[in-house]
């Protein structure tokens, strides 16, 4: 006894043969999917890598390398930038929040100079600590939007 395949659309038994279904008139040939297209030479970025680099380099001051390997030339050196620039700058208020702080406090150099100094290092550690944590998330975030957009439409996204 030989097995009559069925139609796609309506069910009923049609011929082995049959490229249309006699009832229906829907479509029965077979359709074999063609292979992805790869793309060449465009490859993922590791999230890890990027999350590394990033601390790695945020350790020394150095921001926005995380960016860079990612591709996101200009975003990582406006960083960079901004955080060796930012850097100075609180550096600067700890140093003159220990000159301001010991030379106007009611002893010069005395218990004001530590908590002029003390302020202006907490406010640095804090704005510092802040910003390196987001530079780092960031860059895992880019590699991964990268990543996902590279599997999903083949190509770069910037």
């Amino acid at each position: 006894m030989v097995e009559l395949p069925f139609c796609r659309k309506c069910g009923r038994e049609v011929p082995q043969d049959a490229r249309f279904c006699p009832y229906c008139g829907a479509d029965q040939t077979s359709y074999t999917p063609l292979p992805p297209l790869a793309q060449v030479g465009l490859e993922t970025k590791n999230t890890g890598l990027a999350a590394v680099l990033a601390l790695v380099f945020g350790i020394f001051g150095l921001w926005g390398v995380g960016h860079i390997y990612v591709g996101k030339v200009g975003k990582g050196l406006a960083i960079l930038v901004l955080g060796i620039v930012l850097q100075w700058i609180l550096g600067f208020f700890v140093f003159f929040g220990m000159i301001f702080g010991g030379a106007y406090g009611s002893r010069p150099f005395g218990l004001s100079l530590l908590l002029g100094g003390l302020t202006g290092l907490i406010i640095w550690a804090l704005v510092t600590i802040a910003l390196f944590i987001w530079q780092i998330y960031d860059a895992y975030r880019l590699a991964k939007y990268y990543n996902n957009y590279v599997r999903q439409y083949g190509k770069a996204p910037w």
